[in-house]
């Protein structure tokens, strides 16, 4: 008798089981790799571009130290020993976060990141959520209604928003919000007041950018095959929408998503300093104007370890929901 024949019943399932969690494993792990390889490619950029800029005992130091200063400030971080082992000693003190005191506030430069990061993500987070949310129904809308003067005066109006930069466009809404209607602080932070006209600078540039590709992505599923299909069914328009279009269009959105955020961070390094608001952004400005360099050290690794692992968990979520790419990770 063959061994096909004596092989029990459920040994083929459990093979596939056991290949299935092996692709999980190997995926999981390529992303950890990946999230390794990010961050040490950070503390080296910043570790060479300390060194490539001068002479980091002169950027550490007072603009009119002497060289005795100067001397005791190489042997102070350890600038004086030989440059491998200062490599290997910053890649250690990342792995512990561990970045020095700051020079400016006396106090664990990642702790200090740390807090401002909370400030920071109370703005973002709102404004990132409200600004999706919006986008996706303004470009639904625009897509099922394409033909209709309505679906044209809203994409007219994304486009024209997606123009203005978002300096500007904070800048404005101050000038209305806070100088003319006084209806808002125009700067300042610790009140919730005070996080409403950056959290609505972030929604509407998230809306203005996010909100004609979900109008475009939409009309390409519409006119797929599958859902003609379902419509020729008789099937609920509703149904047609969230049962069958919504999951194809969905995965590249959810990735541009991931990019919005990174996009969006970056613009609070500017809009904090314009609003006052004592966030990661403005403490960054700061810091790089002192030359804190532990806490750019420190700040610029907390943006690449959180921006990385969103990304990183964009890429999983969109690899559960697209079949697609589901199936070949599970080989």
């Amino acid at each position: 008798m063959s061994a096909a024949v004596l092989a029990p019943a459920g040994a083929p399932a459990t093979r596939a089981a056991a290949g299935k969690v092996r692709g999980i494993a190997v995926y999981v792990l390529k992303r950890l790799g990946l999230l390794a390889f990010v961050l040490w490619g950070v503390v080296s950029f910043l570790f060479v571009m300390a060194r490539l800029s001068g002479d980091p005992a002169v950027l550490f130091s007072e603009p009119d130290a002497t060289e005795d200063q100067i001397q005791l400030t190489r042997e102070r971080f350890g600038l004086d020993r030989p440059l491998a082992e200062q490599y290997f000693s910053a890649l250690a003190g990342a792995l512990k976060l561990d970045f020095g005191m700051s020079y400016t506030f006396g106090l664990d430069a990642f702790t200090l990141v740390a807090e401002r990061m909370a400030l920071t993500l109370q703005v973002l987070l709102p404004g990132l959520l409200i600004g999706v949310a919006a986008a996706f129904v303004v470009g639904i809308y625009a897509a099922l209604n394409r033909s209709k003067a309505r679906s044209r005066v809203l994409m007219s109006v994304a486009f024209l928003l997606d123009g203005i930069p978002y300096f500007f466009l904070a800048l404005l809404l101050v000038l209305l919000f806070a100088l003319s209607w006084r209806l808002l602080p125009a700067t300042g932070s610790g009140t919730f007041e005070h996080t409403i006209l950056p959290i609505a600078v972030l929604a509407l540039s998230s809306v203005a950018t996010l909100s004609r590709l979900v109008r475009g992505q939409f009309l390409d599923v519409l006119g797929e095959g599958h859902i003609q299909m379902a419509r020729s069914k008789g099937i609920s328009p509703a149904s047609v929408l969230f049962r069958h279009a919504l999951p194809t269009a969905l995965p590249p959105l959810i990735s541009f998503v991931g990019l919005l955020f990174s996009i969006s961070f970056g613009s609070l390094v500017v809009l904090e300093p314009i609003f006052n608001y004592s966030g990661l952004g403005a403490l960054l400005v700061r810091s790089v104007t002192t030359r804190d360099f532990p806490v750019v050290q420190a700040g610029v690794f907390a943006i690449a370890l959180l921006i990385t692992v969103i990304n990183l968990a964009i890429d999983a979520i969109v690899t559960l929901i697209d079949p697609r790419l589901r199936t070949k990770v599970a080989k």
